[in-house]
């Protein structure tokens, strides 16, 4: 199992510009089965719950700090979690672009 943190890091999407990955990872995440989806809803649930209770009962610039920290981990550890899911979809995804930009 390989971890992705980056669309361009992935074999399959190499030969794609910047807006084509983009485009083929929305297509790849459109054919996320229910529990697949469930699963990931509830992994956003579990990283965002515990720290917008802690973040609740902050004031001032702390309360600032936080949330740059708190949203740079969930994008830094959900983006990864995203291109894993997606990684089975990929051929699907890839093959439906194609045919679209003809």
């Amino acid at each position: 199992m390989t971890i992705y943190f980056s669309s361009n890091k992935i074999p399959a999407l190499q030969e794609f510009s910047l807006y084509q990955r983009q485009a083929i990872l929305t297509l790849a995440q459109a054919k996320f089965s229910a529990p697949e989806k469930f699963i990931l809803n509830i992994i956003k649930l579990l990283l965002l719950l515990p720290p917008f209770l802690f973040i609740a009962n902050l004031q001032g610039l702390a309360l600032a700090a936080s949330v740059v920290v708190v949203l740079s981990a969930y994008f830094l550890i959900l983006r990864p979690i995203m291109l894993y899911f997606s990684a089975k979809h990929l051929d699907k995804a890839i093959a439906q672009y194609k045919k679209s930009e003809q």
